[in-house]
């Protein structure tokens, strides 16, 4: 009989001491959530980063735009605003996310329990979610790491059994994240006309209507053509429905080759930007080259299969 009481006093010790390793083996919640704050502290160390670059480099464009604009040349003071524009475009998402991860952080701090984590879950999770949608065609790494502190959080969740329902985060998140990500995004908007000058130039986008491009006596007896189908597989291929042959202006400056392929790239961006209408002249200059370079590269584009003549 006192052979089994010590076998039976040997199972208890040893299941004491199991439940002994099991209990304090995991994490504690609060130290979790100090892990959730410090690496989403280090993603917004890599945003300023990167926001920093942004800045220098618009302040670059900036002082060229004022520099071409002093020197009367319209066409790259207009380029020079539009690089600007790009610029405060990528500046303002990082922005509005630097704002939104630290509410994010903000409300991590006041979590006290696995309950106060249950009730800024949804919210939480939906804001990390949004943000890195945003980030990662802008930082990659910062919207993985957004991605997997999301997981982090969510696991622990799990590991209390307190992890809420499905349909409950997505209603929260529709409801109380979007409302922080709106306030985040309308500060950021203040925010960049305070950190950045206005532009001494408006950025050209699209020509106006009230300026149509009349089509060359050749070609004005021909219907006009039906909605353009692309040839090409790359998406939104430029078809040039309307190409004003106009008189040779003065060429600006002489062209290599190489220069040429560069100008590639210009010439579909205007043709971009001004709806598949392009004017030899008016292309020529805002380029700062000759109607012949023009000529040349919209043959090659077409050659290449990169737009359609018609």
């Amino acid at each position: 009989m006192s052979y089994l009481r010590g076998v039976f006093k040997n199972i208890l010790g040893v299941f004491s001491k199991m439940h002994f390793h099991f209990s304090f083996s995991r994490t504690p919640l609060k130290e979790k959530i100090s892990q959730a704050i410090f690496r989403l502290e280090t993603q917004l160390n890599k945003l300023e980063q990167s926001a920093s670059k942004l800045h220098q480099r618009d302040r670059e464009m900036f002082e060229r735009c004022i520099g071409a604009k002093a020197s009367g040349d319209e066409a790259r003071a207009a380029m020079y605003a539009n690089e600007c524009v790009e610029i405060r475009k990528i500046a303002k998402i990082i922005l509005a996310s630097q704002l939104a991860i630290e509410k994010v952080i903000l409300r991590l701090r006041t979590v006290e329990d696995v309950g106060d984590l249950l009730n800024q879950m949804s919210p939480v999770a939906g804001i990390i979610k949004e943000t890195r949608n945003k980030l990662k065609g802008i930082v990659p790494e910062v919207a993985y790491e957004l991605e997997e502190i999301n997981n982090m959080l969510g696991n622990t969740l799990i590991e209390t059994g307190k992890a809420p329902m499905e349909e409950a985060v997505s209603e929260v998140t529709s409801d109380e994240a979007k409302k922080i990500l709106d306030e985040a995004a309308a500060i950021a908007e203040q925010k960049m006309g305070e950190i950045y000058p206005k532009l001494p130039i408006p950025p050209q986008h699209e020509p106006k209507v009230e300026e149509p491009i009349e089509v060359a006596p050749q070609v004005s007896s021909q219907p006009k053509p039906q909605q353009p189908q692309f040839t090409h597989e790359e998406p939104a291929q430029p078809v040039m429905e309307k190409v004003v042959e106009e008189p040779k202006s003065k060429p600006l400056k002489e062209l290599s080759l190489e220069d040429l392929e560069k100008l590639e790239g210009e010439v579909l961006n205007y043709i971009y930007e001004h709806g598949g209408e392009l004017s030899l002249k008016k292309c020529a200059e805002a380029l700062n080259v000759t109607v012949e370079d023009v000529r040349k590269i919209l043959v090659k584009l077409e050659k290449d299969g990169k737009i359609v003549i018609t």
